[in-house]
């Protein structure tokens, strides 16, 4: 397995190559974005968003993904969010950017932008919607690389792009120096064991899978990206410093109620994560259409059982 440490505890936090020796590992909140009254991207409640993660555990934060709804935001939108979240980390917190579009010139775009307004790292999703094929999408990360000095991460969730990029591909780009590290939620815990096994020592392996998250960093992941860490940060830093510590019965604890609520946002998940902060006091306004904000009479049902789980 290329000398891979694969012992029960988190390997330690691989260092990134800036002067202030900035980290990735651990756990990262993929935040949700906030927006305003009218539908627009609402940057004080961002930075309400950001320290909120600050001070409940959060060890680094993954703007503009999926959870961010980053697809549904316009090229001004995500420069937005991505200076935004970096202003209100006030050096604190580490921030990976996902950059990725469907076509490589608008995500180097944004990668030159994220790594001018202070990232320490951007992501790219694989180019989505098409399947331009394995040569184009590493020509499309090659590009991406070339034109920031920060590293660059790729961000595979195949079920919404429609591309999984095969541990091969990723350690020969690893080889390169083209990728550094990876965000993998292909919701394939083999796939991703395979890829820890494939790729350098010194390659960021973050697990963006949530329902197999602590099983993922005791097979050798740097850490976990979580969603749900938006809405309940405390919960997923419960699960990776208890495993870290080699606390393996309030790590199991946590994952298993990671399991409760996922189980309980399922139907709606990222317009949960709206209820639940609201619930918490930090009004981050509702889901930017399509996607709906709850019914009253489920988000009552909903927050009435992580209360009575004790998650809220």
């Amino acid at each position: 397995m290329n000398g891979k440490d694969k012992s029960l505890f988190i390997r330690p936090p691989v260092e990134l190559p800036r002067e202030d020796r900035r980290r990735v590992g651990g756990l990262f909140t993929a935040l949700i974005t906030p927006f305003d009254d009218r539908g627009k991207v609402d940057p004080d409640r961002l930075s309400n968003l950001v320290r909120f993660q600050s001070s409940n555990g959060t060890e680094g934060l993954f703007p503009c993904g999926s959870t961010g709804l980053g697809p549904m935001l316009t090229t001004d939108e995500r420069k937005t969010v991505a200076e935004t979240v970096i202003e209100a980390t006030a050096g604190k917190l580490p921030v990976v950017v996902q950059v990725g579009c469907t076509d490589t010139a608008s995500t180097v775009e944004l990668a030159k932008h994220a790594e001018e307004a202070g990232a320490d790292a951007v992501a790219s999703l694989t180019p989505y919607y098409y399947k331009p094929g394995e040569k184009a999408v590493m020509k499309h990360f090659e590009a991406v690389s070339r034109s920031v000095a920060i590293p660059v991460f790729a961000y595979n969730i195949p079920q919404f792009t429609g591309n999984n990029i095969q541990p091969a591909i990723v350690a020969a780009m690893a080889k390169t120096g083209t990728l550094r590290g990876i965000k993998d939620s292909s919701r394939d815990l083999l796939q991703l064991i395979d890829l820890i096994g494939a790729v350098p020592d010194d390659f960021v392996v973050m697990n963006g899978t949530e329902e197999y998250g602590l099983f993922a960093i005791m097979s050798g992941a740097d850490g976990l990206v979580s969603g749900g860490a938006s809405a309940i940060p405390g919960l997923f830093n419960r699960l990776v410093v208890s495993q870290r510590e080699g606390e393996y019965e309030a790590a199991l604890a946590a994952q298993k109620a990671i399991q409760e609520f996922k189980d309980l946002v399922k139907p709606t998940p990222i317009a949960a994560y709206y209820e639940i902060l609201r619930e918490r006091g930090v009004d981050c306004g509702k889901p930017r259409a399509p996607f709906l904000p709850m019914e009253r009479a489920d988000a009552e049902s909903m927050l009435s059982r992580l209360k009575s789980l004790k998650l809220i």
